[in-house]
């Protein structure tokens, strides 16, 4: 055993370290926890989201919404999200075409902005 055969199996380690921690942050998204990292912090900590994490995070993001039940919220829950990930999650459903999702983030992008706008004013 080389040190480059140590070296690659400390790597596969940390990767798969990396993943469950991935993979636990996102169930505690998906359970009502907060959204703690920023697009670019998740970035840093986790690598690029691939799809099947934006897909999640899209999902618990909808799940909160739901859970509201008062378009009210829209403005704290993007805010809570960061506008980022929710454009982020917009890009992703425009690509996998899933239109209903799409106009559902759109709106609330809108809605945000024009809270921004409103607040800037004053």
């Amino acid at each position: 055993m080389d040190f480059d055969d140590i070296n690659d199996g400390l790597n596969d380690y940390h990767n798969h370290m990396r993943d469950m921690e991935k993979e636990m942050f996102k169930i505690d998204v998906s359970r009502g926890g907060p959204m703690v990292l920023g697009y670019d912090e998740f970035v840093d900590v986790f690598g690029e989201p691939n799809d099947e994490d934006i897909f999640d995070l899209t999902q618990s993001y909808i799940k909160l919404y739901m859970k509201q039940g008062d378009d009210d919220c829209i403005p704290y829950l993007v805010e809570s999200y960061s506008k980022e990930w929710v454009k982020c999650f917009l890009e992703y459903n425009v690509r996998i075409e899933e239109y209903e999702l799409c106009s559902i983030l759109k709106e609330h992008l809108d809605i945000y902005e024009k809270e921004i706008k409103t607040l800037t004013k004053l």
